[in-house]
């Protein structure tokens, strides 16, 4: 559905970054690569994304390059190995 967001990084933790497009603030889960090569707050910012639904949840994930949107979609793909898993993967390893 969401394949990027462009707009002004309001808000940054170790785990996710919210950015602002239009006046709606969108909180992306993210990797420790992207939170390294985010600009600094009030920066516009362009995350490549992924929106995973579940039956409790909704979340948004962002990262950084394409490459490394690729690459958490692939390892999605692999039974057993969901999203927060494929993240923390990236987390320890470069896409």
């Amino acid at each position: 559905m969401f394949y990027s967001l462009k707009g002004e990084l309001i808000h940054i933790e170790p785990t996710f970054a919210v950015i602002e497009c239009n006046g709606v603030g969108y909180k992306c889960l993210i990797t420790d690569n992207t939170l390294r090569k985010l600009p600094k707050l009030t920066e516009e910012v362009k995350l490549y994304t992924y929106l995973n639904v579940k039956n409790e949840s909704v979340d948004l994930f962002g990262f950084i390059t394409e490459s490394e949107l690729n690459c958490f979609k692939m390892l999605i793909s692999v039974s057993g190995v969901g999203a927060k898993m494929a993240l923390a993967l990236l987390n320890e390893f470069d896409a």
